[in-house]
């Protein structure tokens, strides 16, 4: 009997860490479950699904991108001629336009009081190529002599007319060209702005999924964030664009004496002579121009004057008695 006793005693403690232990793992599973209210906010869930979804994105591109590889080379084992990398990037290159900032200072003297007509010419010079004034500045020194710096703006590719119109406006001491390539920056604000725009659209998506005021508020922060950054990177590639598109000449100009310089000689002054000659003629011709319409309409005038006057002479001549 006491066997029976120890015996049933055993089984008992068996039934009863069994019992036990699958309670523990009842509970151990029930508490890896993730719950509804773990805490974590929609702002957070959302950024996590947002970075998933960019990951999968990156192994489906990566997917597509071996098997396209596969293809390509089952299409070379096949006989039939597959790209380069170097043809690739030939073609990339010739699709990519480059952005190209051209400023230019020329320096230039003229006799005294010449400025005036100086600043003329060349102004119109920069309006006919469809250009502007941007700056302007002038003093006179106590001797009379004016010294100005003139700033023009020209389409990007007027900008060798406009140059070498302007030089020949008087005689240029120094003359300097440069160039800015601003490409690499400008396609850097491209990727930014599709970058922000992509996290503009997630945030304006989540914002409509927010349940509490504080998720809305905290949404609310993070997408005026982004869109201020976002202005700030469309205003500074308008302002490149400006730039590119508009080449700047700043012409300095000093009004000198006109006394003959050192090393001036006979051929010097009479090719002076036909500058001055040829800037004459232009501003004649441009006169002209201007004044046609009230030259057309003095014509006319006296075109009426003197068919009148003709057939006044013609009536009196017919009037007279004839001689008897």
């Amino acid at each position: 009997m006491a066997g029976r006793k120890w015996l049933f005693a055993a089984a008992v403690v068996v039934v009863v860490a069994v019992m036990v232990s699958a309670a523990a793992l009842g509970c151990g599973g029930g508490g890896a479950e993730p719950a509804a209210g773990d805490g974590k906010t929609l702002l957070a869930r959302g950024e996590e699904d947002a970075v998933k979804g960019q990951v999968s994105g990156e192994s489906e591109a990566s997917r597509w991108g071996t098997e396209e590889h596969t293809g390509s080379e089952y299409a070379a084992g096949a006989g039939q001629v597959t790209p380069s990398p170097s043809q690739g990037n030939t073609s990339i290159l010739d699709q990519l336009q480059l952005k190209v900032i051209k400023t230019a200072l020329v320096k230039m003297e003229v006799g005294k009081g010449e400025y005036g007509s100086v600043r003329e010419d060349a102004v119109a010079s920069a309006k006919a190529a469809g250009g502007y004034v941007e700056d302007e500045s002038s003093s006179r020194d106590g001797d009379g002599y004016t010294h100005a710096t003139l700033t023009l703006r020209v389409p990007a590719d007027r900008f060798d007319d406009l140059m070498e119109e302007v030089s020949s406006l008087g005689e240029v001491t120094s003359s300097q060209v440069s160039t800015q390539d601003v490409s690499e920056e400008y396609v850097d604000l491209e990727s930014r702005l599709r970058h922000l725009q992509a996290q503009e659209e997630f945030y304006l998506t989540l914002i409509s999924r927010a349940q509490t005021i504080q998720e809305m508020i905290s949404i609310r922060e993070h997408l005026d964030t982004i869109q201020l950054e976002k202005e700030q990177v469309q205003g500074r590639m308008n302002y490149l664009d400006q730039q590119v598109g508009f080449s700047t000449l700043t012409l300095s100009v000093d009004e000198t004496s006109g006394e003959e310089k050192k090393g001036e000689g006979f051929w010097d002054k009479v090719g002076e002579a036909f500058k001055s000659f040829g800037r004459g003629m232009k501003k004649l011709a441009v006169g002209f121009f201007y004044a046609l319409p009230y030259l057309a309409i003095a014509a006319l005038i006296a075109a009426v004057v003197w068919l009148l006057a003709r057939r006044a002479r013609a009536k009196r001549g017919g009037n007279q008695p004839e001689a008897g």
